[in-house]
């Protein structure tokens, strides 16, 4: 039987952190937190309902994943500040026959007593009467913290909206639920690392599918057969994004799991758009791959690719449900994608060669063992206290490196960072924080309010536009790495690298259709080495043999 998730426990987690925010004049009033959770939706303008995603917060700190449900937590404070009589209340909506003859019911109150770990469950409908009795109960005023009133939560119920006997206060709450979401419980963990295994299988699937078929795409003619009926139809043939796509979603939902977000499914160039999402195109075919045309190249105009993407034109861009008529080019997929398990995330990105029999051209795999390196390299340096500045500024160190020695960079290392030129090829940051969001505790992890390494203020700050963390690692951190490279006309010509005196562009030119390199692995922040959750491989050798049929 699966384990109740530990609501109560990360309730007096939240709370720990909450007095440490509440001021002096409020430390002798009895305090409570107010949640209210997702609602069912709609698309616009219609009765059919969207895919259910409980509010992150309101899922910590209950489990629960049924619309429309609320949590209220009670505390006092002793008088050495600590927190005291905490409890912990559900509120799950009754059932509704008008509902339930469309919609699977919520749980009576004794199924939820048995699946929920709460100190009582009452029906919505009591929560009236309930906010009533805590009033008449406190010997006090009740000062009531709930999220701030905007459309990114749900709304909260009348009752409480209304009610005018709380000291109510958005101040405090939100700060608190992300300090405590930073760090993850073991119980937690598990459920990230569950999430990773359903989806480095799924990623692993797909690499085997294309392996299946590796031999037929090493050049001459390739062309898709209608999909109208089984006869000559290889089923699970990936020759597209979607396909891939959808071979990568199916084998999630095999295993009961969800998507934790868009998945990113970008061939070739598209690889180059950090969060591509169309997914929507066969596999390019060029009769000579497209270079730039002198040594004075300036990249192309961009022009409105699918789904409203800026995207530069290429030669070779077919629409999605045209057949090949040309040789097939070479190139590599960039799968960004993850499954969420009882609401926690995963997030793994692999890049792997589709074409030439399942390898990498010369020039896709210099780039790969690159952005491997780069990988490796900061995931050895995770450990608690270690400012992710720093790692994030090694991974810039190590592409230098590397484009010094593969030709494209010229001249010395330092003089190159300072440049800041690097943030035409790698201009994200190096990872984020995981776990009930794929993004977890942006708003929080981002702001700088705690000191910067001096090497961060010493280079270019560009290079740390787009950070999601900027801050010293914890104990218990689950977080992505996620290092890349990328071969985007726009960041090229934004970030002056075909003008900068440190690019060797004859040589750079041979390296543009690679397209982009990313690869992203989970790790959880240890006393000793990071635990990387993520069980896909990486290495070349073993990419190129699932993807060639090999292995």
């Amino acid at each position: 039987m699966t384990a109740r998730f530990p609501a109560r426990a990360h309730a007096a987690k939240l709370i720990s952190e909450l007095v440490k925010l509440i001021p002096e004049s409020d430390r002798g009033k009895t305090h409570a937190i107010f949640l209210q959770g997702s609602p069912s939706l709609c698309r616009d303008d219609t009765d059919r309902e969207l895919p259910f995603y409980q509010e992150a917060n309101f899922n910590y700190l209950t489990g629960v994943i049924h619309a429309s449900s609320s949590v209220a937590i009670s505390f006092s404070l002793s008088t050495d500040g600590s927190p005291s009589n905490i409890k912990h209340q559900l509120f799950i909506p009754p059932a509704d026959p008008a509902e339930t003859m469309w919609s699977v019911p919520p749980p009576t109150l004794t199924e939820a007593e048995a699946k929920y770990d709460s100190d009582k469950i009452n029906y919505t409908s009591s929560l009236p009467a309930f906010l009533e009795s805590a009033t008449k109960s406190s010997s006090g005023s009740v000062v009531l913290h709930t999220l701030p009133n905007t459309l990114e939560y749900p709304a909260l119920p009348e009752a409480v909206s209304q009610a005018g006997s709380f000291d109510r206060t958005t101040e405090y709450l939100f700060e608190a639920l992300h300090i405590a979401r930073l760090t993850k419980t073991e119980e937690e963990i598990a459920l990230i690392r569950e999430a990773n295994r359903i989806s480095s299988g799924a990623h692993e699937v797909v690499m085997r599918e294309l392996g299946s078929f590796a031999r037929e795409r090493e050049g001459g003619d390739l062309k898709r057969p209608e999909r109208t009926g089984k006869e000559g139809l290889k089923q699970w043939e990936i020759e597209s994004e979607d396909d891939a796509e959808a071979v990568f979603v199916a084998a999630c939902r095999r295993m009961g799991a969800n998507q934790a977000y868009l998945p990113i499914v970008a061939s070739g160039s598209r690889a180059s758009t950090l969060h591509y999402v169309c997914n929507d195109r066969l596999f390019p075919s060029t009769s000579v791959p497209r270079q730039p045309s002198d040594k004075s190249f300036t990249p192309s105009p961009l022009t409105r690719g699918c789904c409203g993407t800026l995207a530069p034109p290429h030669s070779h861009e077919t629409e999605p449900t045209a057949f090949h008529d040309k040789a097939f080019f070479p190139q590599v997929l960039l799968i960004d994608a993850g499954c969420e398990w009882r609401g926690y995330a995963s997030d793994i990105t692999r890049t792997m060669p589709v074409g030439n029999g399942g390898k990498f051209t010369k020039e896709a795999g210099d780039i790969y063992a690159l952005v491997l390196r780069m990988q490796k390299e900061c995931e050895a340096l995770v450990k608690p206290d270690i400012h992710w500045d720093t790692l994030h500024l090694h991974a810039h160190k190590v592409l230098i490196d590397g484009f010094i020695k593969l030709g494209i960079f010229k001249g010395d290392a330092e003089d190159i960072l300072q440049s800041g030129v690097t943030a035409g090829f790698f201009p994200h940051g190096l990872g984020h924080s995981l776990g009930l969001d794929v993004h977890d505790s942006r708003q929080y992890l981002k702001s700088t309010h705690l000191s910067l390494p001096p090497a961060s203020t010493s280079t270019p700050a560009k290079l740390y536009a787009y950070l999601r963390i900027r801050q010293p690692l914890q104990l218990n951190m689950v977080l992505t790495v996620e290092p890349g490279c990328y071969f985007a006309p726009q960041l090229l010509e934004e970030h002056g690298v075909w003008t900068s005196e440190y690019v060797v562009k004859d040589v750079l030119k041979r390296y543009v259709n690679v397209g982009g390199v990313r690869l992203e692995d989970v790790v959880v922040v240890r006393e000793g080495e990071a635990e990387n959750l993520t069980t896909i491989g990486r290495d070349r050798d073993y990419v190129e043999g699932l993807c060639s049929g090999s292995l």
